[in-house]
C-alpha cells in the first residue's frame, strides 16, 4: 500500500538496541510520498558516550534513506536529544540536505484532510526536558537496564522495558509525558494535534479536540505510525 506520510522515530541506528534487520526490510518495502522521521534515528549519543560501534547494516538504513529521497519521498528529519549534536553543523531552522531531504527541529505536517499538526521529538516540552535532572535520572535508568533487556528480548523474546511501561507507574509516566505535549500545543492554539517520539510508546489518542500521536520505536516495539488520506495507524513489524 502507498501511503500518503510514514513517522518513524527512535530507531538509535549505531546501537545494539535497534533491531537493524526489521529497521531494514521496512525501509525496503516502504511506499510512501513522504517520510518524517521524529528524532533518535543516529544515536550520536551512545556512540560517543560509550563507543558503540556503527555497522554495516547501519550504513545500509543510512543509505536507504537518502536512496529514498533521491527517488522523490520528502524526506524531514526532525532533531531529537541522542543526535542534537547535529544541530552544530545545520541551521536547524530549515536545512535542506538536498532537494528532498531537510533536517529540522521541528516540522508541521498538514494532512490530507488539512489538519495540522506540530512533529517534535517530545524531549523539550515535558518535565522530562532535555538537561533536566529527571531526564539525566531517567537516561541512566534506562542505560542501565538496557544490556540485560537485549539479553532478554534475543534470548527469550521478552521485552523488560515494555514490561515497566505496562505497570501502573509506567503508566503514569507515560500518560504525563503525553499530556505534557497536548497541553503544550494547546496553549500554542493553532494546531489540531501533535506527533512525537521519545517516550518510545507508539500511541494514538484524544484530548479534548486535541490528537497525540507518538510512532512509538525501533528498539522494542518495532512501530510506525503512517497516514493514508486523512486517517492514521500504527502498523507494528
Amino acid at each position: 500500500m502507498t501511503h500518503d506520510t510514514v513517522f518513524i522515530s527512535d530507531v538509535h541506528l549505531g546501537t545494539d538496541r535497534c533491531n537493524t534487520d526489521k529497521f531494514l526490510k521496512f525501509l525496503n518495502q516502504l511506499d510512501t510520498k513522504k517520510l518524517v522521521m521524529v528524532g533518535d534515528i543516529i544515536d550520536i549519543y551512545c556512540m560517543e558516550k560509550h563507543n558503540t560501534l556503527w555497522k554495516t547494516q547501519h550504513t545500509k538504513a543510512v543509505e536507504k534513506i537518502i536512496e529514498l529521497s533521491r527517488k522523490g519521498t520528502e524526506v524531514v528529519y526532525i532533531l531529537g536529544n541522542h543526535d542534537a549534536v547535529a544541530r552544530k553543523y545545520v541551521n536547524t531552522s530549515s536545512s535542506y540536505l538536498h532537494q528532498n531531504l531537510i533536517i529540522c527541529d521541528s516540522y508541521v505536517h498538514h494532512s490530507t484532510k488539512n489538519r495540522k499538526f506540530l512533529c517534535i521529538h517530545g524531549d523539550f516540552y515535558s518535565e522530562f526536558s532535555s538537561g533536566s535532572w529527571k531526564q539525566y535520572f531517567m537516561n541512566w535508568g534506562y542505560e542501565t537496564i538496557t544490556p540485560l533487556n537485549i539479553f532478554l528480548n534475543k534470548t527469550f523474546g521478552f521485552s523488560l522495558i515494555n514490561f515497566l511501561k505496562s505497570i501502573p507507574r509506567g503508566k503514569k509516566f507515560i500518560d504525563k509525558y503525553e499530556m505534557d505535549l497536548i497541553h503544550h500545543v494547546r496553549k500554542i492554539g493553532e494546531y489540531d494535534g501533535v506527533i512525537a517520539g521519545h517516550i518510545h510508546h507508539a500511541n494514538i489518542r484524544e484530548y479534548q479536540g486535541t490528537t497525540y500521536m507518538c510512532a512509538g520505536d525501533w528498539t522494542d516495539t518495532c512501530s510506525a505510525l503512517v497516514e493514508k488520506d486523512g486517517v492514521f495507524e500504527i502498523i507494528k513489524y
